[in-house]
C-alpha cells in the first residue's frame, strides 16, 4: 500500500506541474516563446524573420483544409492529429497564402520580462526581397531612443540577409507588443506580445493568464496590394463589382481594406455569408469554473475596430497600455490598432455547460457590409465533462441589452446602439488608478506649450492623401535621429502655407522639461475617418476628449465640435485656435482630474482629444495613426524632443542614398581625355604632312 501511495505521489508530481504551466499563461509557452526569469540581469531574444505558407503540413509537402472545426490531409484524406495541427499555421484557412513568421510562429512568439531588466533582442531578417524593423509599441525607450525601431526616423531597415540587435530597458510593465515599423507588413503578421512584468505584485505575475492578439484580415491581399487598393478601388474580379466601403454607426468611414475574416492568435474563420464559414479550427482556452483570468487582449489590427465581450457575461476591465485604470465593470470594450486592455473575468461557478465563445466583432454596422465580421475563440469549460467540446461552435447569440448591463468602453461616438440600451464610455469618464501616476506634475490650468495637430485626408481634385497639418509625410533617405545632416526632405513652411498642402518629411520641436499640452483633432475638410493616435517615446494623460453632435435616435454624427476653430484658408484645418481664447496654454474646462495613461488614443472623426505629458526623454518620436495604410499613406510626423539627444552609439549602422555621381565625373573625364588625344593627333598629323610638302 506505502508503495502504491508513493507512486500516485510520484505521477501528481509530473502531472499537477504540467497542470499548473497549462493554466500559467495560455497560449502555453513554446521553445519559440522567451520567458525571462526575474533574476535574469540580461533577457536574450532572437527573432527570425522569414515567409511561410499557411495551410500547408511542410514535414509532409501536404495541403490542408479546413473541415468542421478541424483540419484535414488532402494526400491522406484523414483529419490530422493534435500534434500535427500545432505545426499548421491556418489564418482563416480560405486558402494558402504566404504570410510573415517569426521564430516559425504567426503570429510572433511571446516576450515576457520584468521591469528594468535589459532586453538583448537579435532581429534576423531572412526575407528573400524585403527589408524589416521592428518597434517595441509602448517601451519608453528612455535613454536609447535609437532602439525605437522606426526605419528611416531612428534606424536605417534591416536588409534582407542581415541583423540588427535592440539593446534596452523594459519599461513600463504592463501588456504591450512589437511590430513592424517600415510599410504594412504587421497586415502579413509580423507582431507579437510583448508583457513587462511589475517586480511585486502576486494578481499579475499569478496564474490564470491569457494572451490574445487579434488581428483583421484579408487573404487576397499583401501590404503593397492592400495600400495601393487604398489609394484606388477594391473589386470583385468575377462581377467587376466595386466594392464599397463600410461605415460605423456615427457614419465614420473605413478605408478600402476588406475584412474577409478576423482572427485571434492566428487562427479564425472565414464567413462566406452572415451565416455559412468554413469550419476553420478556432483558438481554444482552457477555463475552470468559478477561477478569475487576467486577459491582456492586444489590438494588432491594419484598419478594423473591434467590439470585444464574452457571450452572455460581464468583466472587469482593469489597464489599458499598460496602465491601470480604475475597476469598472462592462460588456464589452472597443479595441482600436495600437491599443491593449487588461481585463478580469471570473467564470460562472458552475458546470453546467460546456464552453463560451469569445468574440472581437467590427465596429462597423451590419448593414454596410451584410456580413458577418469577426474574430471568435473558444474558452473551454475543463470541469464540465457531460460532452465533448464543439470544435465547430454557432456564432455567439447577440447581445441583449434588455438582460444584460451593455455599457460599452471606449466608443469612437457618443452613442453604441441607441436603440438597444447600449451605454458609451469614453476616457472622459474613466479614472487612473495606476501606482506610478504623477498626476500632480500634470493637472492645473495651465502648460508651458500647447500644439494642435489635425489628423487627416485633405486635398483637392479627388487627392486626398493621409496627413498631420496638412503635410503628408515623405521618408528620408537616412534616419532622422542618427544621421540629422544628411536630411534632405524636411519641410518648406512658406510653400506649405502658400499650397495649402505639401509632401514633406514633417519635424515638429518641442523643448525639454516642459509640460507639454497636445491637441489631436480630426477636423476640417479631410475628416471622416476617426484615427487612433500613437506617440512613440512617451505614455501621454488623457485630459479631454471632445465630440461632435450625434443625433441620438440613430447616434449618426450631425455637426463636429465647435469648440475649436479651423484658421486656413483651405479649410483643412492645417492651423487653428480654440474658439474661447480663455481656453489658450492649458485653461480648457471640463478636463479629468484624475485622467489615465495610455500611448494610443482613437480621436474620433469632427473631434478632438487634449493630452498632456512631460518632455523628458529627447530623442526623435514618431507621432502617428496606427492604422497601417494611413500610416503609410502620410499621416505621420516626428517629434523632434529636447537639443541634447544621447549620443548614438559608437558603430551604430548608418545608411545612405545609393544615387552615386561619380560615374557622371569619370565619363566626362574621359571624354574630355578622347577629345584631347584625338585632337593631339590630328595635329600630329597635320604637322607631318605639312613638313613633308
Amino acid at each position: 500500500m506505502a508503495n502504491i501511495v508513493v507512486r500516485v505521489c510520484m505521477l501528481l508530481s509530473v502531472f499537477v506541474p504540467t497542470l499548473r504551466a497549462q493554466f500559467d499563461v495560455q497560449p502555453p509557452a513554446t521553445s519559440a516563446d522567451t520567458v525571462c526569469k526575474s533574476t535574469d540581469t540580461i533577457c536574450s531574444v532572437t527573432l527570425v524573420i522569414e515567409h511561410k505558407l499557411t495551410m500547408v503540413l511542410e514535414k509532409d509537402k501536404d495541403l490542408i483544409f479546413p473541415q468542421y472545426g478541424k483540419l484535414k490531409s488532402s494526400k491522406r484524406n484523414q483529419y490530422l492529429s493534435d500534434d500535427e495541427e500545432r505545426l499548421v499555421i491556418t489564418a482563416d484557412g480560405a486558402s494558402s497564402r504566404l504570410v510573415i513568421t517569426i521564430n516559425g510562429q504567426f503570429p510572433g512568439p511571446r516576450i515576457e520580462t520584468y521591469v528594468d531588466q535589459t532586453l538583448n533582442v537579435k532581429i534576423v531578417n531572412k526575407l528573400h526581397t524585403d527589408s524589416v524593423t521592428v518597434h517595441f509599441h509602448g517601451v519608453h525607450q528612455k535613454g536609447t531612443p535609437w532602439m525605437d525601431g522606426v526605419a528611416f526616423i531612428t534606424q536605417c531597415p534591416i536588409l534582407p540577409g542581415q541583423t540588427f540587435t535592440h539593446v534596452f530597458k523594459a519599461y513600463p510593465p504592463g501588456t504591450s507588443m512589437y511590430h513592424a515599423h517600415i510599410g504594412d507588413q504587421r497586415s502579413m503578421g509580423l507582431y507579437g506580445a510583448f508583457i513587462v512584468y511589475p517586480r511585486k505584485d502576486p494578481e499579475v505575475i499569478g496564474l490564470n493568464q491569457i494572451v490574445m492578439l487579434l488581428q483583421d484580415w484579408n487573404h487576397l491581399m499583401d501590404p503593397e496590394t492592400a495600400y495601393h487598393r487604398m489609394i484606388t478601388e477594391q473589386f470583385e474580379m468575377s462581377s467587376g463589382r466595386v466594392i464599397s466601403t463600410t461605415y460605423s454607426i456615427d457614419r465614420a468611414q473605413f478605408s478600402r481594406y476588406e475584412f474577409q475574416s478576423g482572427l485571434i492568435n492566428g487562427k479564425g474563420r472565414f464567413y462566406s455569408t452572415a451565416t455559412a464559414h468554413n469550419g476553420n479550427p478556432l483558438a481554444r482556452f482552457y477555463i475552470k469554473s468559478g477561477v478569475t483570468y487576467r486577459f491582456r487582449l492586444i489590438g494588432a489590427m491594419t484598419l478594423y475596430p473591434m467590439r470585444v465581450f464574452i457571450e452572455g457575461q460581464t468583466f472587469i476591465v482593469r489597464g489599458s497600455d499598460a496602465f491601470d485604470i480604475e475597476r469598472r465593470e462592462f460588456q464589452s470594450i472597443i479595441i482600436h490598432p495600437g491599443e491593449r486592455y487588461d481585463f478580469l473575468w471570473t467564470s460562472p461557478n458552475t458546470t453546467n455547460r460546456r464552453q463560451y465563445m469569445f468574440v472581437a466583432e467590427t465596429i462597423e454596422t451590419r448593414e454596410s457590409h451584410g456580413k458577418y465580421h469577426a474574430a471568435e475563440a473558444i474558452l473551454e469549460m475543463v470541469d464540465y465533462t457531460m460532452s465533448a467540446t464543439n470544435l465547430n461552435p454557432s456564432q455567439a447569440s447577440d447581445i441583449n441589452c434588455y438582460e444584460l448591463n451593455c455599457t460599452v468602453l471606449n466608443c469612437p461616438y457618443q452613442f453604441e446602439a441607441p436603440t438597444d440600451r447600449a451605454t458609451c464610455i469614453t476616457f472622459n469618464d474613466i479614472k487612473n488608478n495606476d501606482p506610478i501616476r504623477e498626476k500632480e506634475k500634470i493637472l492645473g490650468n495651465r502648460v508651458d506649450n500647447e500644439y494642435f495637430f489635425n489628423f487627416g485626408f485633405p486635398g483637392r481634385n479627388g487627392t486626398t492623401p493621409g496627413s498631420v497639418n496638412a503635410r503628408e509625410f515623405i521618408f528620408p533617405s537616412v534616419p532622422i535621429l542618427t544621421q540629422p545632416n544628411d536630411v534632405t526632405t524636411g519641410c518648406n513652411e512658406a510653400q506649405c502655407s502658400r499650397d495649402g498642402m505639401c509632401q514633406c518629411t514633417y519635424i515638429h520641436k518641442i523643448p525639454s522639461n516642459k509640460l507639454i499640452q497636445m491637441v489631436f483633432t480630426n477636423l476640417g475638410i479631410g475628416a471622416g475617418w476617426s484615427h487612433p493616435i500613437h506617440l512613440h517615446g512617451h505614455s501621454f494623460y488623457v485630459m479631454k476628449m471632445g465630440l461632435g453632435l450625434y443625433n441620438s435616435s440613430n447616434g449618426r454624427l450631425v455637426v463636429p465640435t465647435t469648440d475649436i476653430v479651423c484658421t486656413d484658408k483651405f479649410e483643412f484645418c492645417s492651423t487653428m485656435r480654440w474658439s474661447d481664447a480663455s481656453w489658450d496654454n492649458g485653461n480648457v474646462p471640463g478636463m479629468n482630474d484624475d485622467p489615465p495613461q495610455k500611448d494610443t488614443i482613437i480621436v474620433p472623426t469632427g473631434g478632438y482629444v487634449v493630452v498632456r505629458f512631460i518632455s523628458d526623454n529627447p530623442g526623435m518620436w514618431f507621432l502617428h495613426c496606427h492604422i497601417d495604410l494611413h500610416n503609410t499613406n502620410g499621416m505621420m510626423m516626428v517629434i523632434d524632443e529636447g537639443d541634447k539627444k544621447p549620443a548614438t552609439p559608437k558603430g551604430f549602422p548608418t545608411c545612405r542614398n545609393f544615387e552615386f555621381s561619380g560615374l557622371v565625373s569619370d565619363i566626362s573625364s574621359a571624354k574630355r581625355c578622347y577629345a584631347f588625344a584625338i585632337q593631339s593627333l590630328v595635329i600630329t598629323v597635320w604637322h607631318g604632312l605639312f613638313n613633308v610638302l
